[in-house]
């Protein structure tokens, strides 16, 4: 395999240069993979500078390093007392298939673990009317973990202003996995 480094990150760990290059690989892997589900006139991108600074000071982003290289990262949060969410689990396109994105959720399940949470939740954006290759993928990599479907709730119960930007109608199928 190779060196990858996992660090649950503090605002004193990061430069703003790599704040950056987080925010731009997080938008690039999240632009191939729902490019089609957003405008394509630059007018949406997942996420931005000042939130990946707010969740780093917060100690809720955990990133893959290669050497210095930045090469993957999960969002982290308390959904409640009891449950951790995650999100945004993203690994550069350069790296694919070398395990990256296993390792993210490892770190995300030990944190768990860790940290008290009984349950670890994710909410899976798809189309309402169709079946997205992706999100299939995604799903079924999710499942192989032991996430198992929830509940679905219609996109804009939970992100009004980015539902109106949805080229077509979206859910969240909110995916749970009960730890031991």
């Amino acid at each position: 395999m190779f060196d990858l480094k996992l660090k649950t990150l503090q605002s004193s760990m990061i430069s703003e240069n790599e704040i950056e290059q987080l925010t731009v690989l997080i938008n690039s892997v999240y632009k191939a993979s729902e490019g089609d589900f957003w405008p394509s006139d630059g007018s949406y991108s997942r996420t931005n500078i000042d939130e990946i600074t707010d969740f780093i000071s917060k100690e809720e982003m955990i990133v893959a390093y290669l050497d210095s290289e930045i090469v993957g990262s999960v969002h982290i949060y308390p959904v409640n007392e009891t449950t951790l969410g995650f999100g945004m689990l993203t690994s550069s396109k350069k790296y694919r298939k070398k395990g990256i994105g296993n390792e993210l959720l490892k770190s995300v399940e030990a944190y768990a673990v860790e940290n008290g949470f009984k349950i670890i939740q994710l909410e899976l954006l798809k189309p309402m009317a169709f079946n997205h290759p992706e999100k299939e993928f995604l799903e079924f990599w999710y499942q192989k973990w032991g996430y198992k479907h929830h509940e679905t709730i219609p996109h804009e119960k939970l992100y009004f202003k980015q539902a109106t930007m949805l080229k077509f109608p979206c859910k969240f199928d909110i995916f749970q996995k009960l730890l031991q």
